[in-house]
């Protein structure tokens, strides 16, 4: 299909003003980027870079782009940039000019150039001329005026070149209600927005959040995500009119979600736990799965982070199908498949735009392309490169730079460890108060702490953050207060790996902490836990555990749970339960089987702390729901452990009996209600027992389970129907039930109206004579 080259359409409401966006300040690098989203924006296909290389001027470069669809129509895109502000002229394009026969060899038909030169209308036509002559059908020249206005007019251009919000005036940009939005955000990461590069990541990104409304970002540490979910959190704030919330978890998507304004963007750095699984993220998102929906739906927009290894420890788990687009909108960073010009530009970005002196600037420069080249490159360890709280000990030489990419853990740990005392104390006050800090804290209990731990004073604690405000940490507004925060992930794993060093600080650490943030981030000396750096020591289990039991009620059982299956010692869990647990027992509930509470009670049991008279109650409860109930948690591995491998065998065969002949209780047990069902999709019904039915699949005869199977799927399916009729018919009952009633009021309103007809007529009669003006006066000024 071929290409049609449409002329720029300004658009209506536009400012006059060009001046308002710096293009030579890009670069020519970035200008390149904003060349290749231009094309993408203005002809509405993707275009791919294929070549670079100099034009053989002076003052700039050039980057030829190819479709990446529609082979039969080739189309040409040049970027061409200047650092000064110049017009075009037929000698910068000479040297294209000779090439211009061996690209219509290789089956270029159109030609577009795209530069931030001004563009004048006797260069245009000459050059016009030229490339027609040379056998091009088309030939466009987008200048500097065109560009800008194309910026100004289109919010998708501005998504997918996101360094504009860092050389635009944002005045000339967005309206008045989204500038304060904006610079809020921009100045959120001072230097991200205008050191960001757009990568293949960050422009599918922009693509899934167009589509699907959601974007889920995966990748390694130090990969870049949040720099992405914020570039997408200005972009969307422009495109789409959407104001960003900046939320801590799933759960509070509930509270800020409003049905009467559809333009929100909530963005959850880390969705599923900072640098380890948070079975209570993944909980949550199984229970708010429809929220999400419901609120995509609506038009609001959802950006999530996670590494890579968090994500695939809880997707198995999670009930993604329940929100629409979720695994369309993955985007998965991997660092390693950047771009050879990417990683360099990441680099430049960082090392120019950053705090370093020009002589160590000069000193690094023979080696900033090991850098990008280096197979440990991060996004993360450039920008440290450009910051001198970070390599003011670091002598820019080839082994120096190599260890230092190699190593950013011990790196950091020794910038820290080489702060003042009071910048030391600032970075464990972020650390024990949860992860965040108020700026103007001066009096709490965690304040206190780190300044006798650190022999300082509140005073130089908050002096001490705002140096280090934009290397080490950020400021943020949480719940209407501005808080300190790490400026990065890693930061926090270094002051965490200072602090499990030293008895001291583990001290304070522990006493300060909240204690569900503990249970997060420390694990039992001996036992290895990725993502966990904290090691809790025997000597200090008897005071995590106090200050577990101390937290009662806040704190969640499932919690708990979770430490003391996955993080903890065997010693641990003996003096935590310094008796055999019972029925009664506030970690264990009432009546639940879920298969946390099994695999905890599977331990327990192997290690003799169960009552014997809860363990026959527990025992008797799982054969029962593998019987009779199809209770899923019941045919795990915990399970079996619990029952002994004997009655769990004799259960499951007792079940396929039961399933063949139509499962009569299980469907009893299961059964949703008419409510229940009016609020889910039919194919959600019955969800556990089918469950059921798939995990059953390999424990006994394979013939008998699939008579089973068969049996009670088509049993699901029957009593699906039905309940779908009964709904309908009642549905149908109500409604002649209120159109009755409608009839009878109105009939009543009728004779009303009759009577009171007659005392309305004498009533106006009354007053016709003396009326000193007409009915249509009373309008007179009704359209003032």
């Amino acid at each position: 299909m071929p290409l049609t080259i449409r002329r720029i359409d300004i658009g209506r409401g536009m400012l006059p003003s060009t001046s308002s966006v710096a293009l030579e300040e890009l670069g020519w690098s970035s200008f390149q980027d904003l060349a290749l989203a231009y094309a993408e924006d203005f002809f509405d296909i993707p275009f791919v870079s294929f070549a670079k290389g100099k034009d053989g001027g002076s003052d700039g470069e050039q980057t030829i782009f190819t479709q990446a669809e529609q082979p039969s129509s080739r189309v040409l895109v040049q970027a061409k940039h200047t650092s000064t502000l110049r017009a075009l002229t037929v000698a910068d394009f000479e040297p294209d000019l000779t090439k211009m026969a061996a690209l219509i060899q290789e089956g270029f038909r159109s030609y577009i150039l795209i530069t931030n030169l001004s563009l004048t209308r006797n260069t245009e036509v000459q050059l016009r001329g030229r490339a027609l002559e040379a056998g091009f059908e088309r030939f466009e020249i987008h200048g500097r005026d065109q560009i800008i206005r194309r910026i100004r007019s289109s919010p998708r251009l501005r998504a997918l070149a996101p360094r504009l919000y860092g050389v635009g005036d944002l005045s000339q940009i967005l309206d008045e209600r989204r500038i304060e939005q904006a610079k809020a955000l921009i100045a959120a990461a001072k230097g991200d927005i205008d050191r960001f590069v757009a990568t293949d990541a960050y422009r599918a990104s922009v693509r899934a959040l167009e589509t699907t409304g959601i974007v889920f970002l995966l990748g390694a540490p130090a990969a870049g995500k949040s720099t992405i979910a914020r570039a997408l959190s200005v972009a969307a704030l422009d495109a789409f009119g959407a104001a960003p919330f900046m939320l801590e978890s799933l759960t509070q998507i509930t509270a800020h979600w409003n049905p009467l304004d559809p333009t929100r963007l909530f963005w959850i750095d880390d969705a599923f736990g900072s640098t380890q699984v948070d079975p209570a993220a993944a909980d949550a998102f199984n229970r708010v799965g429809p929220v999400l929906s419901a609120c995509l739906a609506e038009g609001n927009r959802i950006v999530l982070t996670s590494r890579t290894h968090i994500w695939k420890s809880v997707r198995d788990g999670l009930k993604r199908s329940t929100t629409a687009g979720f695994d369309r909108g993955i985007v998965e960073i991997k660092v390693e498949q950047y771009t050879p010009r990417d990683r360099a530009q990441i680099v430049y970005n960082h090392v120019k735009l950053g705090d370093q002196t020009p002589e160590w600037r000069a000193k690094f420069k023979p080696l900033a392309h090991r850098v990008a080249e280096h197979e440990m490159f991060t996004p993360e360890v450039a920008r440290r490169f450009g910051l001198s709280t970070f390599t003011s000990q670091l002598e820019p030489t080839v082994h120096a730079i190599d260890a230092f990419i190699r190593n950013p853990a011990s790196y950091l740990e020794e910038v820290i460890g080489g702060l003042t005392a009071g910048g030391r104390a600032g970075l464990a006050l972020i650390q024990i108060s949860g992860g965040s800090a108020p700026v103007s804290d001066t009096r709490s209990s965690p304040m206190a702490l780190v300044c006798s731990a650190y022999e300082t004073s509140p005073g130089q604690v908050l002096r001490e953050l705002e140096a280090l405000e934009g290397s080490l940490c950020v400021r943020v507004v949480k719940d209407g207060e501005p808080q300190w925060r790490y400026r990065h992930p890693t930061i926090g794993e270094a002051v965490a790996s200072i602090t499990a060093s030293s008895p001291a600080l583990l001290d304070v650490y522990l006493a300060g902490t909240n204690v569900g943030r503990i249970l997060d981030e420390a694990v039992c000396a001996g036992l290895s836990v990725e993502g966990a750096i904290i090691q809790i020591g025997i000597s200090r289990y008897d005071a995590l555990i106090a200050r577990i039991q101390a937290a009662g009620w806040t704190l969640d059982s499932r919690h708990i749970r979770w430490f003391l299956i996955v993080k903890a010692t065997p010693e641990f869990r003996r003096r935590y339960f310094t008796s055999p647990i019972t029925k009664g027992h506030p970690l264990v509930g009432r009546y639940g089987l879920d298969h946390q509470l099994l695999i905890l009670l599977a331990l327990l049991r192997n290690e003799g702390l169960i009552d014997s008279d809860y363990l026959r109650d527990i025992q008797h409860r799982i054969l029962r729901g593998i019987q009779e109930h199809g209770i899923p948690s019941c045919l795990s591995r915990a399970a079996q452990e619990i029952v002994g491998s004997e009655d769990f065998s004799e259960a499951i065969a007792s079940a396929m009996s039961s399933l063949q002949e139509g499962g009569a209780s299980f469907m009893r047990y299961w059964e949703p209600s008419k409510e229940e069902l009016d609020q889910m999709a039919s194919s959600e019904a019955f969800g556990p027992l089918k469950e059921f039915l798939e995990m059953l699949d390999g424990n006994g005869d394979e013939e008998e389970y699939a008579a089973a199977n068969e049996v009670m799927q088509e049993a699901i399916a029957t009593r699906i129907s039905e309940i779908e009729a009964e709904i309908e018919q009642e549905n149908w009952y109500h409604q002649e039930e209120e159109h009755d009633c409608r009839s009878r009021n109105t009939s009543s309103s009728r004779v009303s109206a009759r009577s009171t007809a007659t005392a309305d007529s004498a009533v106006a009669a009354l007053f016709r004579n003396h009326s000193t003006s007409s009915a249509s006066d009373i309008f007179s000024d009704i359209d003032e």
